[in-house]
């Protein structure tokens, strides 16, 4: 029985935190007592063989990166200055078998992931702002209007063709698990795919489709402007379960 995982992953530009505490005169002391230091499990994960391994070639700084979570245009245009200002898909997957791993990810209909995962944004956008004004009124919204709110959004970011995306780059790890000693061992491969499309281009099909809403009140202008920009800037994943059915 095949067995594969995916992760789809949909990010624009990183937002950063950055927390700064109170000024002081001087530098802060230790108290002297320390705790004892956590104990650490060691991963029993080892890689045994990668793309490119047999001509000696180094493991590519971009999945380095995505494999430690960074899939911002930001941090990747920094390894990968072609995805400079560029709207990025990272696709993840991992499975006992490499090419039916590498054919699920890269043959999945990814426009389907990205809809999915836009569906679910919306649905949360839509609830919330529904929630907000009936709580300004001193109410609980109205079940009828939300549903109503959410088939026309839902429709119009149906319509999102995501044309224009291509795939980057992609790359594969074979790593071991468990142990040879203690007959626990099993080898897993990952697969790392990057997409990416004008970024331009994939605002204006936003753009285009939430414009098609018929419902042209300041209050529903507003909330198509808190979609675009949710839908736009920030991220957007999703854990895709149906590969491990569609292995079976």
């Amino acid at each position: 029985m095949k067995f594969v995982k995916a992760i789809f992953i949909m990010r624009t530009a990183a937002a950063l935190l950055v927390v700064t505490g109170c000024g002081t005169t001087g530098a802060v002391k230790g108290s002297g007592i320390k705790g004892e230091k956590p104990e650490m499990a060691a991963s029993k994960a080892k890689i045994v063989d990668y793309q490119g391994a047999a001509f000696g070639t180094e493991v590519p700084e971009w999945v380095i990166q995505v494999a430690q979570g960074e899939y911002s245009e930001s941090a990747l245009s920094k390894v990968m200055p072609d995805l400079k200002g560029r709207k990025i898909f990272v696709t993840m997957a991992d499975g006992d078998n490499l090419e039916f791993v590498k054919q699920w990810t890269d043959l999945v209909d990814v426009e389907t992931q990205v809809g999915d995962t836009m569906q679910r944004v919306v649905g949360k956008v839509v609830q919330a702002s529904e929630d907000a004004k009936a709580k300004e009124a001193g109410k609980e919204s109205d079940p009828t209007e939300v549903n109503r709110k959410l088939k026309l959004y839902k429709e119009a970011v149906a319509a999102v063709e995501i044309n224009g995306l291509e795939k980057t780059a992609s790359y594969w790890v074979e790593k071991q698990t468990g142990s040879v000693k203690d007959g626990n061992n099993k080898d897993v491969f990952e697969y790392y795919a990057v997409w990416s499309m004008d970024k331009s281009v994939y605002d204006a099909q936003l753009n285009a489709a939430l414009q098609t809403v018929k419902d042209n009140t300041s209050e529903s202008e507003n909330l198509k402007k808190m979609l675009k920009d949710k839908l736009s800037d920030l991220v957007l994943t999703s854990n895709d379960l149906s590969a491990e059915n569609a292995a079976d």
